[in-house]
C-alpha cells in the first residue's frame, strides 16, 4: 500500500494513542503460560498482538473477547505440540515463542516475512536452547527454526547476549519458573534496558519475582508457576513519540493521552528531549499538550533506553539548526529493517545530511524544510513508515509511502489519527 503524507501548516487535536505493543505482547504471554484465566484490559490489537495470540491458540490457549477486555485461559507447563508457528513480523513474538521449544517433542519457527523477521538474529537465544538441553535446527542463527526439546534440564544457570537485543532475556526469564527455574546473567552489556524491567514487573504481576542484581545483569527466577491475573495495558509511549514529533515540527496543539508519567516504558525521554529542543510540551496526569512551531536548536541524544522513538526524533532532528548525533543506538541495524542503514539511504533521497556511525548516526539539520516531492520505501518497518510520513510534513511537495501498511504492526490507526488532526492523507489506489 503506498500513502501520500502532503505538507502541514498546522496540527490540532486530541488523540488516545494506541496500547503498549511491548505490555500487551507480554501480557497475552504470561497469560498463555498460567494455569487458569486470565484478564487483559485495553490490549493492543495491532499485528504483533495477533500474531502471537493465534500462535497461543495453536500451543493450546483459548481466548475470546468481552468488549476491550481480552480473557485467556493459559496452558501452562502444558503446551500443545502446534507443529509450525508463524509469528508474523514480529521479533519479540518470535523471541518468547522460542523458548517453549524446551517443553516440546518438537515444533518448527517459520516466518510469512522473509525479508524482514527471517533477517533477524536469533543465535544469542538458540545457543542458550542448546545449552538448556534442546535440539536445534536452524539457519546461521535465522529462520527456520526447528526445536526438539521435552527433556530435563542440563543446567540451571546461564548466560545470554545483551548485545543485539534485551528480548532474548525476557524470553529466557518469562519462560524459567515453568523450566523448574533459572538463573540468567546477561553479558556483552545490555541494550535496551526498560524492556528488561518492563518484564520483571510484568512477572511479579503475575506471581512471580525474579531476584534482580542490576550491577552484575544477573536474574534468578525461582520454580513455580503464574497465578492468573487482570492486566491493564498502559499507552503505547513508542507510538505517541511519532504523533509528538508532528507535532513539534509545525505550528500546532496537540494532545495526546493516556501516558502515564510513572511507566517504565523508556521512551517517555522524548518529551525532556523534545523540551531541550525548544519544544513547548505541558503534562497534565496522563495527558501530554505539544505547542510546536517554535525554532529547533539541535542537541545529542543518546537512544540506548529509547530506542523506538530514535526515528521520530530523526525526523525532528533533520528540521532543527545545528547538528545532532545518535548514540548508542548500534542495534537499530538489527530490527525490522537496518534502522540506520535504510534511514540514512532514505533521508539522503529527502535531501537530508546524515552521516551513519559506529554506534549510530548524525544528522545537520535544515530548519527550512525540503522539497519532497518522492516516494520512500519503508522497507516493511513501521518506525521508518512514521518517521517518513512526519518528515512530510515539513516538506514542499510532501511524500510517498511505499510499504505503509506495515505501520498495522504497532499503530494501526496511525494515518487516520495524523489527518484527524489536520495532515493531508492520501491512499493511493492506482
Amino acid at each position: 500500500m503506498k500513502v501520500y503524507v502532503g505538507p502541514a501548516t498546522r496540527l490540532q487535536g486530541k488523540v488516545r494513542v494506541p496500547p503498549s505493543k511491548n505490555y500487551t505482547s507480554r501480557y497475552i504471554w504470561v497469560s498463555a503460560l498460567t494455569e487458569g484465566e486470565s484478564v487483559v484490559v485495553s490490549p493492543a490489537t495491532n499485528d504483533d498482538a495477533k500474531a502471537l495470540l493465534s500462535c497461543c491458540r495453536r500451543l493450546g490457549a483459548e481466548f475470546w473477547w468481552e468488549e476491550k477486555q481480552l480473557r485467556i485461559k493459559g496452558f501452562g507447563a502444558k503446551p500443545c505440540a502446534p507443529g509450525v508457528l508463524d509469528p508474523g513480523n514480529g521479533g519479540l513474538v518470535l523471541r518468547l515463542l522460542l523458548p517453549v521449544g524446551l517443553l516440546l517433542p518438537e515444533v518448527k519457527y517459520t516466518t510469512s516475512y522473509p525479508a524482514s523477521l527471517g533477517k533477524r538474529p536469533q543465535g544469542d537465544l538458540l545457543t542458550v536452547l542448546r545449552r538448556l538441553g534442546a535440539e536445534v535446527e536452524d539457519v546461521d542463527g535465522h529462520l527456520p527454526i526447528t526445536i526438539r526439546g521435552g527433556r530435563p534440564l542440563r543446567q540451571r544457570a546461564v548466560t545470554v547476549s545483551g548485545r543485539v537485543s534485551s528480548q532474548f532475556a525476557t524470553a529466557l526469564l518469562l519462560i524459567a519458573p515453568l523450566l523448574g527455574g533459572l538463573s540468567v546473567q546477561v553479558t556483552d552489556g545490555l541494550v535496551s534496558r526498560p524492556p528488561l524491567a518492563t518484564t520483571l514487573a510484568v512477572m511479579a504481576e503475575a506471581g512471580v519475582t525474579p531476584e534482580a542484581d542490576w550491577s552484575q545483569l544477573t536474574f534468578t527466577v525461582p520454580a513455580g508457576g503464574y497465578r492468573p491475573g487482570v492486566y491493564r495495558v498502559p499507552g503505547d509511549y513508542p507510538a505517541a513519540a511519532a504523533m509528538l514529533a508532528a507535532a513539534a515540527i509545525v505550528p500546532s496543539a496537540v494532545t495526546l493521552y493516556p501516558l502515564d508519567p510513572l511507566d517504565q516504558q523508556g521512551e517517555k525521554q522524548i518529551i525532556p528531549y523534545l523540551q531541550q529542543l525548544g519544544v513547548t510540551v505541558e503534562r497534565a496526569g496522563a495527558e501530554v499538550t505539544v505547542r510546536g512551531g517554535a525554532p529547533l536548536t539541535a542537541c545529542a541524544f543518546n537512544g540506548e533506553e529509547a530506542i523506538d522513538a530514535v526515528l521520530s526524533m530523526a525526523a525532528v532532528a533533520s528540521l532543527a539548526e545545528g547538528t545532532t548525533t545518535f548514540s548508542r543506538v548500534a542495534n537499530l541495524r538489527w530490527k525490522e529493517s537496518d534502522r540506520i542503514g535504510d534511514l540514512a539511504r532514505s533521508l539522503r533521497q529527502i535531501g537530508v545530511a546524515i552521516t551513519e556511525t559506529a554506534d549510530g548516526f548524525i544528522i545537520k539539520g535544515n530548519p527550512r524544510g525540503y522539497e519532497g516531492g518522492i516516494e520512500l520505501d519503508a522497507c516493511q518497518d513501521h518506525r521508518l513508515v512514521m518517521a517518513f510520513a512526519v518528515l512530510a510534513l515539513r516538506t514542499e511537495k510532501g511524500i510517498i509511502i511505499n510499504g505503509a501498511e506495515h505501520v498495522s504492526k504497532s499503530y494501526p490507526g496511525f494515518f487516520t489519527d495524523l489527518a484527524a488532526l489536520g495532515a493531508r492523507v492520501e491512499e493511493i489506489t492506482a
